[in-house]
């Protein structure tokens, strides 16, 4: 098991499946975004659902399930980055996978300028991290262990899959893959909040690694598709650049810090039993429909208040816009590497 475990747990393994699956849904025609599976059912729904399945699965087969419930302060902060990843995530039109890594993909600029904001945000949340360490005890909530969860867990987990493959007429492939997705996700951690949080706290690197991997991976296969004309160009290139992915960045790069959680993270972890992510799953879900109805309604992206369209290939054409954007992701590589042996912006907690 031990053997079994150490290759699943790294998490350029689930980098490596987010590309192929974002790739399967890219060639459906459908664009991966997180948050577009809370506000209606189809196959994005489906696939929230087999990621907290898989990962229900995989902490009981590990034997890390327990249901936790958070702390008086740690429920607050599910309440503020509930509200903040639904707002951050109106503005920018996307999550952090669908307003960033399927926006980069699709190479539109606005995923870029989400890239920034959500650093940024991220930076601005670990201050408040620190601030709130040095003034409040970090201690208490509640965790629950079940008898024999281990045992009967993976029981359940299949029951509920069999159970929902005889029920949805549509879709068993979305689940099938969704459910292993779950389970690898959960067993290496996987969570864009830690791996742009890490590199300026532990110096950690392998997790944004593994996100900057799947992404060059995920943009290859999505220029092929559009080169090819499988997909139309303007496909995901939503009209957010550049202040409604930077601002909406910053707020929903906040709210992940507070949740401790991505868009993604917070399913697979509810999987293991963390109620927090409950909560911030719901107010995000929340948030982000109200929002989103709001800014229709004044006709924000008709009117351009918070950005446009701007599609790279048009200024750089496929190959330089490819290039154009690894080389982005090269500096931010090298930035963090060199953070890493320097310790310059290692912030200590």
């Amino acid at each position: 098991m031990h053997f079994f475990n150490k290759y699943l747990s790294n998490p350029i393994l689930a980098g490596l499946f987010l590309a192929l699956l974002t790739l399967f849904f890219q060639f459906s025609r459908i664009p991966l975004e997180i948050v577009g599976g809370l506000e209606k059912k189809g196959p994005l729904f489906i696939l929230i659902l087999g990621i907290i399945i898989g990962a229900f699965i995989s902490s009981c087969v590990f034997k890390e399930f327990s249901i936790k419930f958070p702390s008086k302060i740690e429920f607050l902060k599910s309440i503020i980055a509930g509200i903040l990843m639904g707002l951050g995530a109106a503005l920018a039109l996307g999550c952090n996978i669908g307003g960033f890594y399927t926006s980069t993909i699709n190479l539109s600029a606005s995923g870029i300028v989400m890239m920034g904001g959500i650093l940024i945000g991220i930076l601005i949340g670990t201050k408040y991290l620190i601030w709130e360490i040095q003034r409040f005890s970090q201690r208490g909530g509640i965790k629950i262990y079940i008898k024999n969860i281990e045992k009967i867990g993976i029981f359940i987990g299949l029951g509920i899959f069999l159970f929902l493959i005889l029920k949805i007429p549509y879709y068993k492939n979305v689940l099938i893959i969704s459910i292993i997705f779950g389970f690898f996700t959960q067993r290496s951690r996987f969570c864009m909040a830690n791996a742009f949080r890490e590199p300026f706290i532990s110096g950690e690197t392998l997790m944004l690694k593994s996100f900057i991997f799947s992404l060059i991976i995920a943009m290859a296969g999505t220029i092929f598709l559009k080169y090819q004309n499988f997909i139309e160009p303007y496909f995901y290139v939503n009209p957010t650049f550049i202040w409604g992915s930077l601002i909406g960045g910053i707020i929903f790069g906040i709210g992940m810090i507070l949740a401790d959680a991505c868009a993604l993270s917070s399913f697979w972890k509810l999987g293991e039993g963390q109620i927090k992510l409950l909560i911030v799953i719901i107010l995000f879900g929340f948030t982000f429909s109200i929002c989103k109805y709001y800014l229709n309604i004044l006709n924000v992206w008709e009117k351009g208040y918070l950005g446009k369209k701007i599609y790279l290939p048009e200024y750089f054409t496929y190959p330089g816009t490819f290039f154009f954007i690894i080389g982005i992701l090269l500096l931010l590589i090298l930035f963090v590497e060199w953070n890493k042996r320097s310790k310059k912006f290692i912030v200590k907690i």
